[in-house]
Parts: C-alpha cells; structure tokens; sequence
C-alpha cells in the first residue's frame, strides 16, 4: 500500500509486486521513453498556455508513470535504486565539484 511518506525502497518493491515482467525489458524501456514524451508535451503545453490546474496534474501523473518505468527497469535488472542514488551522488558530487554540507 502506498503512503505519502514512503521510502524509494518501498516504491520500489510496490512497483515490483504490481508489475514486474523481466521478460519484456526492450518493451518497459520503450514505455518509458514514451512517458517522457508525453512529459515534454505537457511541460510545452506550459509554454504556450501557461500553468492550469490540469495541466499540472497531467505534468504529476506523467512524473508518476517515469518513476513507475525506471523502477520497473531497476528491478528487471536487480538494482537497488537506493544504492544507486547514494552512489550517483558521490560521483557527481566530484564530478560537478559540489561540496557537501
């Protein structure tokens, strides 16, 4: 069950019990660049029209169906997307010369 103070890890592991086909990578990769398409046309939308409540909502959803495929392509792939974030950020960290409070 989802709750508004869930952990990435939980997400994670919801995200695997509702949905989780490994057999069918090419297939998840391929919705997910679709649903950040879907994102820039909405986000373009803003340009044009301005913000709406609407539109704000479709922008949330569409940021829900990315997180959803990028889990989905993390537990196809047995990566603890946690551990990943940790790790990323130390790299860019010294990549982008950030510093560390």
């Amino acid at each position: 069950m989802l709750h508004k103070e869930m952990t990435v890890h939980e997400l994670q592991l919801h995200i695997k019990e509702i949905d989780f086909k490994p057999n069918l990578k090419m297939q998840v990769m391929l919705k997910l660049v679709e649903e950040v398409g879907e994102l820039a046309v909405e986000v373009r939308k803003e340009s044009i029209d301005g913000l709406t409540t609407d539109l704000k909502n479709n922008i949330k959803y569409e940021l829900y169906d990315i997180l959803h495929f990028v889990n989905h392509i993390a537990n196809i792939y047995d990566i603890d997307l946690v551990d990943a974030i940790i790790e990323k950020d130390k790299i860019n960290e010294i990549k982008y010369k950030r510093k560390e409070d």
